[in-house]
């Protein structure tokens, strides 16, 4: 998937009219079911979801300010913005006081058109830059807000790209803001980059759950129905988000566990050239649901031009020139290579979890144990079972073969070479201590 066609996608989506319900969140699933072939699920307005309740669809006809001469001053037409998000209907003539109380605006970027939501709680407005704002004469106003909300679906893309164990990887990102780039676009661009090179990889290890939802309310309708599924399967996760703009390096932000396969992967790679995050419930996306108490679904995220660290973030200035898509497909290559590099590792699973396996009887450890045999142990390079290496790399193996930790990581803990580390891995295998998967 080159960069051409990375902006082709971008160009189609970034003027959709999307929110966390409605037709332009549906449109732009589908034009993401181009290249990933989600199954849709389903969850109906009003239905209770954990502790929330998913609202009504919102859906907008037109909305538009006018002054007393009939011209239209704001115009949802001219930019998707300038109405709140999920506004309510609102027609009729009001004073510039009424008007005052249902403008937002960002005093700190006069251009810019804030973003602004308003999903639980009934309200009208508009946003606008300070610099229109501050033109708006003391007079009034016609408001045209013809918006409706209506019993609607939610609906989160579902995708499994199987390998060949049942082990997954989560892949997550959000689609549910409107016309902003950063913030908005480049993670699903960046997700559907990362399916067709995963796609390509024959005889993939693991298994890629991929899923598309509107963020908060979306993955917490999915966790309602898939909790226990994903807590069975999913080793880690990764939430994509802000993966354009200026900042050079990414910025992994850790699961609250901080030592899952992602983690450490992501961890070892922003150690040598990029960003650390501790995990907060603060901010951020949907890995705060993922790590909840409930969940415990170690779920990290990977950022650029962090959510929040910019002052354009939720804005209009957050646009095609800000987010870069030249930034963005750089990210995108940086993730795939380190998935690429989670997939040419080897990793094992211990068949003999529970305590350490008699190794004496297979003849991997000494049956006897004196001052000669733990020279010979120390010294031997002729006797593979009995030499110091071998014993080590024996039991780092049986301790750490979980399916998660990798023979390049066990070989960087003991400072062995990977090579030595598969050959004493190859030799449990025949004796069926461990099942490499």
């Amino acid at each position: 998937m080159d960069i051409k066609l990375l902006d082709s996608y971008f160009d189609r989506l970034y003027p959709i009219c999307r929110s966390i319900l409605g037709k332009g969140y549906r449109e732009s699933l589908e034009i993401m079911r181009e290249i990933i072939p989600f199954e849709i699920l389903e969850f109906h307005s009003r239905q209770k979801v954990f502790d929330w309740v998913i609202p009504d669809e919102w859906e907008v006809n037109k909305a538009y300010l006018e002054n007393i001469n009939g011209e239209k001053i704001i115009d949802f037409k001219d930019n998707n913005l300038h109405l709140v998000n999920y506004s309510d209907r609102y027609i009729g003539d009001v004073s510039w006081e009424e008007l005052k109380e249902h403008l937002y605006f960002d005093k700190d970027l006069p251009k810019a058109i804030p973003y602004v939501t308003s999903y639980y709680k009934k309200r009208w407005g508009f946003c606008l830059s300070y610099e229109q704002f501050n033109k708006l004469p003391n007079t009034n106003y016609k408001v045209v807000i013809d918006t409706y909300f209506k019993k609607g679906i939610l609906q989160v893309g579902e995708y499994l790209l199987k390998g060949r164990t049942d082990k997954e990887i989560l892949i997550t990102t959000y689609l549910c803001h409107p016309s902003m780039g950063n913030n908005e676009l480049s993670g699903p661009l960046v997700m559907m980059y990362l399916y067709q090179q995963l796609k390509q990889i024959k005889d993939r290890t693991f298994s890629y759950r991929f899923v598309v939802n509107p963020e908060t309310i979306g993955s917490i309708s999915y966790l309602s129905l898939r909790k226990e599924e994903l807590r069975k399967n999913v080793l880690a996760g990764l939430v994509l988000t802000c993966l354009g703009g200026e900042v050079d390096k990414l910025s992994y932000k850790k699961s609250k566990n901080g030592n899952s396969i992602i983690d450490r992967l992501f961890i070892e790679a922003m150690n040598k050239d990029g960003d650390l995050r501790d995990f907060t419930p603060l901010g951020g996306s949907d890995e705060r649901q993922y790590n909840t108490i409930g969940i415990d679904i170690p779920v990290g995220q990977i950022a650029r031009t962090v959510y929040n660290e910019y002052p354009e973030y939720h804005t209009s200035l957050d646009d095609k020139n800000f987010m870069s898509l030249e930034q963005v497909y750089k990210s995108a290559e940086e993730i795939f290579r380190l998935f690429n590099l989670l997939e040419t590792t080897s990793y094992f699973e211990n068949l003999f979890p529970f305590g350490e396996p008699q190794l004496g009887k297979r003849g991997l450890y000494p049956n006897i144990n004196t001052k000669q045999t733990r020279r010979s142990r120390a010294s031997s390079s002729n006797n593979l079972a009995y030499s110091e290496n071998f014993t080590k790399i024996v039991m780092y193996l049986l301790n750490y073969s979980d399916g998660t930790f990798s023979t390049r990581e066990i070989a960087e803990m003991i400072d062995i070479k990977e090579q030595e580390i598969l050959n004493v891995a190859y030799k449990l295998e025949e004796h069926k201590l461990l099942r490499k998967i």
